[in-house]
């Protein structure tokens, strides 16, 4: 929490937690860091974390999500860390994430994700997915 007691951090990773991410989590208005990795979280990412203006650690990696990544992440313009690896997401790479002036690491390796890479990424130092080629 921060002086003003708003919640800043979430950091819930390998806890055994199963079902959905509440879309509710978006209304965290001052969240700077999301850390729900190696859980069992199942449906989609919601749109709603790309409301989270502050956020600047996303690490989703190692639960069973599914669907497409929301182009809403692309607003994160503060996020310098998006790991979504190790789930069953699908799909294009949004071409939004390009717009992510502040990352640093994007991960997106061991989901099924299709198409191309958008060449905004190629300048992240720590970018990994899986042989897809540039846009």
């Amino acid at each position: 929490m921060d002086d003003n007691r708003r919640v800043i951090g979430l950091s819930l990773h390998d806890n055994s937690l199963f079902g959905e991410i509440p879309p509710e989590i978006g209304q965290l208005s001052e969240l700077r860091f999301l850390m729900l990795y190696g859980n069992a979280l199942n449906g989609e990412i919601p749109p709603a974390l790309g409301d989270l203006a502050n956020l600047e650690i996303l690490r989703l990696e190692g639960n069973d999500l599914s669907g497409e990544i929301p182009p809403a992440l692309g607003g994160l313009a503060k996020l310098e860390i998006l790991r979504l690896e190790g789930n069953d997401l699908s799909g294009e790479i949004p071409p939004e994430l390009g717009n992510l002036a502040s990352v640093k690491t994007v991960r997106l390796h061991g989901n099924n994700l299709s198409g191309c890479v958008p060449s905004a990424l190629a300048r992240v130092y720590a970018f990994s997915s899986f042989g897809l080629p540039l846009c």
